[in-house]
């Protein structure tokens, strides 16, 4: 079973009801912290059913290196060099080819403080195409995204997550439309597809509701879930497009928002 929490819905630019990029997934009870964007740990320990501690998140999956997407991997570093910390397994952060780099950077800006107190830190770069086996025997599987990230790394990555029963949900991270996003999503059980603008002012590198739909028609999956959503696409009803141009089951994610696979049910706090 997977269970997704929606952390953050939203873009950049937060909202009462749409905070940057953050989740928190649960792969046969087995918890990852998506993309802590700014604020992801405070909305992470007042989530329930989430940890009410980062002592307790021993996994960390990026899809890009952006700062909406990472800003928070900092304190939850810093909070681990706390004396309150206690957990001692290794804190497993994986994402893109410039990871390494990345959290090198943030020790070049504070030093020992971001040495958490009683764990190791493992880095694990993943290109496009390798899978990794996690806890419980879930696993995830990195796809390349059309999105632009030069300053840390050359890669942005989708993630297929699979369950140990063979449930998937496919997480778009920041994306244009490619043909790896439409063989990732083809049949999945449920697409957490961004999409950050309304139609008329669609960008490079990222979706809009017709681009969604267009993905979901060919794809089929069971259910679409829309996130990273700036506020003007956010106060329109851009699941009403994906739903009536793909006939496919969609809702618009809000901060609080819990997604279920395989059951298809979610719940709002």
């Amino acid at each position: 079973m997977i269970s997704l929490h929606v952390l953050g819905a939203g873009g950049a630019v937060p909202t009462a009801s749409h905070g940057p990029a953050a989740y928190w997934v649960e792969i046969d009870g087995n918890g990852i912290l998506m993309d802590p964007g700014p604020g992801a740990l405070v909305r992470l320990v007042r989530q329930p059913g989430a940890p009410d501690s980062v002592d307790e998140v021993v996994t960390v999956l990026f899809s890009h290196l952006h700062l909406d997407h990472t800003a928070d991997l900092a304190p939850l570093l810093f909070a681990m060099h706390s004396i309150l910390a206690r957990e001692q397994a290794p804190l497993r952060l994986i994402g893109p080819v410039g990871l390494e780099a990345f959290v090198a950077g943030l020790r070049a800006l504070y030093g020992s403080w971001l040495d958490p107190r009683c764990r190791e830190i493992e880095i694990l770069e993943t290109p496009a195409g390798n899978r990794v086996d996690l806890s419980g025997g879930g696993r995830a599987e990195a796809f390349a995204a059309s999105h632009v990230e030069s300053r840390f790394g050359a890669s942005c990555l989708g993630w297929i997550l699979t369950d140990g029963d063979g449930h998937r949900l496919v997480y778009s991270g920041d994306t244009g439309p490619c043909a790896d996003l439409d063989r990732a999503a083809d049949g999945c059980d449920l697409l957490l597809a961004e999409c950050s603008t309304p139609d008329d002012l669609a960008t490079d590198g990222h979706l809009c509701p017709t681009r969604v739909a267009d993905l979901a028609r060919n794809a089929r999956p069971a259910r679409v879930v829309l996130t990273h959503m700036y506020p003007l696409v956010a106060g329109q009803d851009p699941q009403r497009t994906v739903t009536d141009l793909a006939g496919v089951s969609c809702a618009a994610a809000r901060d609080g928002d819990v997604f279920v696979v395989p059951h298809e049910t979610e719940s709002s706090t």
